[in-house]
């Protein structure tokens, strides 16, 4: 896959919970689809480092009762 996902057609396949996540999966956060770089555990629940489609790169906390859409390119 390329450093970018720009201009993807995606399907949605499955709903996961964090601990089932794992790098490279696309997944849905705030309404956007984003490619999971990192997951770090924290003591607190855990932090999914992501890129957007424009290589955009966030962190964001999520407790351990988190679920994501998990989407595949078409």
């Amino acid at each position: 896959m390329s450093a970018t996902i720009k201009g993807m057609e995606y399907a949605f396949v499955d709903i996961l919970n964090i601990d089932q996540l794992m790098e490279n999966d696309l997944i849905e956060i705030d309404e956007e689809v984003v490619q999971v770089i990192a997951i770090t555990s924290l003591p607190s629940g855990f932090a999914i480092g992501y890129q957007n489609e424009f290589g955009e790169k966030d962190i964001q906390e999520f407790d351990d009762y988190a679920t994501f859409k998990l989407f595949v390119i078409r």
